[in-house]
């Protein structure tokens, strides 16, 4: 399953495009306001995202990704090779642990993360399964987007997820 965090905004948008598709998505806190979480099934948002207007939004967000402030090595691997993927679809991916404290962090519009160290949701997100660890348990990565960048966070999570498939 593919977790979906979005404000009542974007989850009625995102029901109303899966509903397009042909594809039943639930949102038992419909038009309740904060941000709250939807799931649906691999493979559901290569058929959803086309189906979502991105009328004013721009097209290449910018990108962060975690590199050294990951403890756990498969996980920072796992957010590592998301972070090359959506760099070889044209993306440029800023490596938010370099710099030191001489320079401020970057301000990408979405950020790649360790779904499973990520405090709890904060901002629209979506949490990608994308193999498995040593002892078998699944490793996922978070895509985070900050205000207005939901549409590309999506399209960005469907790159992630055709590949994994």
């Amino acid at each position: 399953m593919v977790a979906i965090a979005a404000t009542a905004r974007w989850r009625a948008r995102i029901v109303a495009a899966a509903a397009s598709a042909g594809i039943t998505l639930a949102d038992p806190l419909a038009g309740v306001p904060g941000i709250r979480v939807l799931t649906c099934a691999r493979g559901d948002l290569g058929a959803i995202v086309p189906r979502l207007a991105r009328d004013g939004e721009p097209s290449r967000p910018a990108i962060g990704a975690h590199s050294d402030s990951i403890a756990d090595r498969e996980l920072r691997d796992a957010v590592a090779d998301v972070a090359v993927l959506l760099s070889l679809h044209g993306n440029i991916v800023l490596d938010l642990d370099a710099g030191g404290r001489r320079r401020p962090p970057e301000r990408p519009d979405v950020v790649v993360s360790a779904g499973s160290s990520r405090p709890q949701w904060t901002e629209p997100a979506v949490t990608l399964p994308v193999g498995t660890d040593r002892r078998g348990g699944p490793l996922t990565v978070a895509l985070t987007a900050g205000p207005g960048f939901e549409s590309a966070l999506l399209e960005l999570a469907r790159l992630v997820e055709a590949d994994a498939a």
